[in-house]
């Protein structure tokens, strides 16, 4: 597996001679200064974009900032590395009114919130400029938050979630079952077989009423947009089902 270049590292590169001068928002030396009082910016969410990479097309990248202060991360270089989701959870702290930073294990990023959207800044703090600025810009897409349900599926003994939709349907595995609903109402729940193949990024699970194949790319709900870290395909005897999926353990 290829391995993942942390997102300031990337930005560092790209953006180190695109700032200069003195922008809304900033100090003389560039820096993010507080919002005047009674101006709090809401910054929890979910933010989506494609920013640039230094050797590849683009990254697909997508952050959700919890009311808790927690976050998960997601991104996906195109053009190379199979698609493969990387993924990464943690913490974030207000820096400001309107700057947060994301506390990673390896490293820290941070993000400016404006006319609800994030714009990613620089190792530094600052704004990125230049003709590559507009790309840094994170658009906000609804769905993100699904910790709840997430939490309610985790209790039952649920390992991984899934589902799609036109036709819409939904798919659940825990240790010892397949459950597979239909928009018609249909429930398929058969024992979970041994997947084959079995590798870091397919798994198939195939049976007499139902084929399962998981693959560890990423992928976007085709109604909301929202990213999920797994590419899911189901075929129920002649008819095949599409959608996106995520491990919960």
């Amino acid at each position: 597996m290829r391995k993942l270049i942390y997102l300031p590292t990337l930005i560092a590169v790209l953006a180190a001679c695109n700032n200069s001068g003195k922008q809304p928002g900033t100090d003389s030396t560039g820096t993010i200064t507080p919002s005047a009082p009674g101006n709090a910016i809401h910054l929890t969410g979910t933010y989506q974009g494609t920013i640039p990479c230094a050797d590849c097309p683009g990254t697909d990248y997508q952050v959700s900032l919890f009311d808790d202060h927690t976050f998960t991360e997601l991104m996906a270089y195109q053009g190379r590395g199979q698609g493969i989701a990387y993924t990464e959870t943690g913490s974030w702290k207000q820096i400001n009114d309107s700057v947060v930073m994301l506390q990673k294990k390896e490293d820290s990023s941070s993000f400016l919130a404006s006319d609800g959207k994030l714009l990613l800044l620089d190792r530094e703090g600052k704004r990125i400029e230049g003709a590559l600025a507009s790309n840094y810009v994170l658009k906000p897409v609804e769905g993100g938050d699904r910790r709840d349900i997430f939490a309610q599926k985790t209790a039952a003994g649920i390992n991984f979630t899934a589902n799609g939709n036109e036709p819409f349907w939904s798919l659940d595995l825990d240790k010892k079952n397949i459950t597979f609903q239909s928009m018609g109402g249909d429930t398929i729940k058969v024992a979970l077989p041994a997947p084959n193949p079995n590798t870091d990024t397919l798994k198939t699970y195939t049976t007499p009423q139902i084929t399962i194949s998981i693959r560890n790319k990423v992928c976007s709900d085709d109604m909301s947009g929202l990213m999920h870290p797994n590419t899911v395909e189901v075929k129920v005897k002649e008819q095949q089902f599409h959608g996106c999926g995520q491990y919960l353990k």
